[in-house]
């Protein structure tokens, strides 16, 4: 290999790394992070009385904690809860491909501190991704109701 070459093999992997580190920050602004005042059950039924009192159906409630007891491994509190609203659902019925971005989630978890987080990505950027106006639009709605939500229940 000459000299030549190699230089172009370098930069090129310098410039390739660039870009994954550009896209894991942009990736990484999408994700909120509240940490509650509140502890790790009480924070999650704090967030099932703030949907359902939007009126979001909980779809399902993911015991992280449990699964991993099931295989001789240890967590703190951990839940994932999957929630929607079925009127807010019905723009899968022009645009099925956000189906993947439906039901909404929030992720819960106790730190080694004892801090109980709620996590979530913001909704705007995975509606975004589609390049519609009325899902971006959709998406920027649900990106306020998510941070009413978890404020009301992180209090």
């Amino acid at each position: 290999m000459t000299r030549t070459t190699k230089h172009i093999l370098v930069l090129t992997m310098v410039v390739a790394l660039m870009g994954w580190a550009g896209l894991a920050f942009t990736q990484s602004t999408d994700r909120v992070d509240r940490i509650s005042n509140s502890g790790f059950e009480k924070t999650v039924k704090q967030l099932d009385t703030a949907l359902k009192g939007r009126g979001m159906m909980i779809a399902a409630t993911l015991d992280h904690q449990n699964m991993l007891r099931m295989v001789g491994a240890n967590i703190r509190g951990s839940k994932t809860l999957e929630f929607a609203k079925p009127d807010m659902m019905k723009i899968m019925s022009t645009d099925p491909e956000v189906g993947l971005e439906m039901p909404m989630k929030l992720y819960v978890y106790e730190r080694t501190d004892g801090k109980t987080v709620v996590s979530y990505y913001k909704p705007s950027a995975g509606f975004g991704r589609y390049g519609k106006d009325e899902l971006k639009m959709m998406g920027q709605m649900m990106d306020k109701m998510y941070d009413e939500i978890v404020a009301e229940a992180t209090k």
